[in-house]
């Protein structure tokens, strides 16, 4: 029973301060909304995949050979973004301005498990740029990858293509967390103001406080209805 009063008494709180939440929240939509529109620059991703294949000597593909290239491909993916590949990148495509860190923060490098296609993922905030890095990565990484590790059998499955839309930020999911910070935060702030509050506003406050029965109520009265008084008392 106390329980079901306590969320009554929430409710009663919630519905009073309805307007408040509403507007604080309206106000963090819009806020979150104009922040990621305007000050958040968009950003890019280009993909391209390649994939380890048997030699073109071989008729036959064994499990065996199989099961060998997959425990490979953890190995093939540190290369994929090592200094080596990343530093010929570089300068075939006169990205100077950039570092071997810095690109390699741009890249994603994984595969499916038990799967012997590796996923390039470059991210950039120029589609264009994602899209040269991507596969110009792929590339090296084909060519050089026999004098690496001596390993010549690695293709380019799909290569990347420029990005058309960009990947972040996401202007509704964004609003939608400003929306949800503001309705929490409203909430929140409407509890503890309620909790703050020790007034004395009901009849059954008072008999909470003093344990005592309430013997009658004195209704309030606001100005307007004491010139309405005196109006109808003029007029008699």
């Amino acid at each position: 029973m106390e329980d079901m009063i306590d969320l009554t008494q929430l409710i009663q709180i919630l519905k009073k301060r309805f307007k408040p939440i509403s507007i604080l929240a309206f106000i963090t939509t819009i806020i979150s909304a104009v922040f990621t529109h305007f000050f958040i620059a968009p950003s890019y991703e280009a993909s391209t995949q390649l994939v380890v294949s048997r030699s073109e000597d071989d008729n036959v593909v064994t499990n065996t050979e199989i099961l060998g290239n997959i425990q490979l491909m953890n190995t093939f993916n540190q290369i994929l973004v090592s200094p080596t590949i990343l530093t010929q990148v570089i300068e075939e495509l006169n990205l100077y301005e950039e570092s071997v860190a810095s690109l390699s923060g741009m890249m994603d490098a994984r595969n499916a498990s038990n799967s012997l296609v590796i996923t390039l993922t470059v991210r950039n905030e120029n589609p264009q740029l994602a899209y040269n890095i991507a596969n110009k990565t792929a590339e090296i990484f084909e060519r050089d990858l026999p004098d690496i590790f001596n390993f010549d059998n690695v293709g380019i499955l799909a290569p990347a293509l420029i990005p058309r839309n960009p990947v972040s930020p996401r202007l509704t999911i964004n609003a939608g967390i400003g929306f949800l910070a503001g309705a929490v935060s409203g909430i929140l702030l409407s509890l503890l103001l309620e909790f703050l509050d020790r007034t004395v506003k009901t009849e059954y406050e008072i008999e909470e406080l003093v344990n005592l029965p309430v013997l009658g109520v004195i209704p309030g009265m606001k100005p307007e209805d004491f010139k309405i008084k005196r109006t109808m008392s003029d007029q008699v």
